[in-house]
């Protein structure tokens, strides 16, 4: 089924955007919006199709995040999202367009939604982590769970080895750094301003969710993004299963940051 609504959630890294996702997924109204752009789920995708055309694997993502009811709902993470963009600007073929346009070409009625995270520190701790660990998700049946993909690897990296800020290895131990920590939040916070750049250089007025809210009011969030999209909802929605995924901040996080503002204020 192809589209007649879309909309991109634009993220940095670890800021709840799969939470986001698996809550517009269980509406079954919004898409099946999962992030299918990075490198690493390209890839997948494509050697899952046996291509190396990205207009199939393009076809493919619209099919697979689109619901019945004419609805595509996919995630960029903003580190990916201008190599994105020239991907689909090839099947477009049309250099002169703005990247607003390269994607309206292909994504019908186009809206953004962006999720940010207030707490920047511990966004930074939850990056490293992940960094460290390999561990990006954690879901209780990953066999059921909608926001998996085909033959895709289960733990996506938000960003790739050779983009990395700091070049960390995967699957080692997570260990306390003060210097990667700090570094990753310098990082976030200038990813995030860029991100909010490219919405007022293009004009686009996004769906904002700042994920300390959006947990505290999920539902209602919700409800609230399929009025901004225009998608007809009743009035007692349903959010369907139960949530998949699970929390994995814990006390370590927390002892982390304890350290981080111990060591900051000797810092200054």
């Amino acid at each position: 089924m192809h589209p007649h609504t879309s909309y991109l959630i634009l993220a940095t890294p670890r800021s709840g955007s799969y939470l986001l996702c698996e809550a517009l997924i269980r509406t079954r109204l919004a898409g099946n919006p999962t992030e299918y752009f990075g490198p690493v789920q390209t890839n997948a995708i494509m050697k899952h199709l046996d291509t190396s055309n990205y207009a199939e694997c393009l076809a493919w993502i619209l099919a697979q995040g689109t619901t019945p009811d004419g609805v595509f709902g996919g995630k960029v993470i903003w580190n990916f999202y201008a190599e994105f963009v020239d991907r689909v600007r090839k099947v477009v073929g049309d250099e002169k367009l703005s990247m607003l346009e390269v994607l309206s070409t292909v994504f019908p009625n186009l809206h953004y939604i962006c999720i940010t995270r207030r707490d920047k520190v511990r966004q930074a701790i939850s990056y490293w982590k992940a960094l460290r660990t390999d561990t990006w998700i954690d879901i209780t049946d990953r066999q059921s769970s909608e926001t998996m993909l085909s033959n895709q690897q289960e733990s996506p990296c938000p960003v790739p080895q050779e983009n990395n800020p700091l070049q960390s290895p995967v699957r080692q131990e997570a260990t306390f750094d003060y210097g990667a920590i700090e570094g990753l939040r310098y990082y976030l916070e200038h990813s995030e301003a860029e991100m909010q750049q490219y919405f007022v250089t293009c004009g686009i007025q996004p769906f904002k969710v700042v994920y300390e809210d959006f947990v505290d009011a999920s539902e209602e969030t919700v409800k609230q993004m399929l009025d901004f999209l225009h998608i007809p909802r009743p009035e007692r929605l349903a959010l369907g299963k139960e949530r998949t995924l699970h929390k994995q901040a814990n006390d370590q996080s927390e002892a982390w940051l304890q350290r981080y503002y111990q060591l900051k204020q000797q810092d200054t």
